[in-house]
């Protein structure tokens, strides 16, 4: 992790403008075109849920601003970042639980598979990154709703407070258009420290290393 010198910063304009604002956050939502991993995928019986936050994960590392968080007045950015995902239990009760990022596809999957068997059994709170009074205690996360059943064109999402500058995702349920597969995908962001522009190259990250990993099944 390093301290970003906001003096000599090129976002360091946007940054003080950003930060003065009541409601910073922008939200964005589109479709990711994960076609020849849904298909290699389900061909491999990979986890769909897994699958897409590895990717997702992986995608997001290789944006310097989508490692970036703001702690008091200053800026720090994270050298990796890890997914934090929802998990429906018994008596449709979420959780959330904490994934170990790890460039490999394999590694990841199996302490995945083992984290999300838990939350399921047990759907928690508790590994939420803020404590009772916003206070934010863990900001290495990518945080991450997932609704595989409820395809959607629009998202919004609760924040507290307001420099919460974890990015925000949810997936919803993979629509089907002509030889297309199509991911409903939304991703929130504090604008201090992103624009449009990187979360366009994020999600172009997205469906390339959504199309590697397809062809790393096979």
């Amino acid at each position: 992790m390093r301290v970003i010198e906001l003096d000599s910063w090129p976002r360091r304009e946007h940054f003080h403008l950003y930060s003065e604002m009541e409601f910073p956050h922008v939200g964005i939502c589109t479709q990711v075109d994960i076609t020849d991993l849904w298909v290699n995928r389900a061909r491999a019986d990979a986890s769909p849920t897994i699958t897409l936050v590895y990717v997702i994960t992986k995608a997001a590392n290789r944006v310097p601003e989508l490692r970036q968080r703001i702690r008091g007045g200053q800026v720090v950015e994270h050298d990796v970042v890890h997914p934090l995902i929802t998990v429906l239990g018994s008596d449709d009760l979420f959780g959330v639980t904490p994934l170990t990022y790890d460039p490999s596809f394999a590694t990841f999957a199996a302490n995945a598979r083992e984290s999300i068997a838990k939350a399921k059994e047990s759907p928690s709170l508790t590994e939420f990154p803020h404590d009772q009074e916003g206070k934010i205690e863990k900001d290495d996360l990518l945080s991450m709703t997932v609704m595989p059943r409820l395809a959607f064109t629009g998202f919004s999402l609760t924040r507290r407070p307001r420099v919460d500058s974890i990015p925000l995702m949810a997936l919803g349920k993979v629509q089907v258009e002509g030889d297309h597969n199509l991911l409903p995908f939304f991703v929130n962001f504090h604008h201090a420290l992103a624009d449009g522009v990187h979360i366009a190259r994020f999600v172009e990250y997205f469906e390339g290393e959504a199309r590697e990993l397809a062809n790393s099944f096979g």
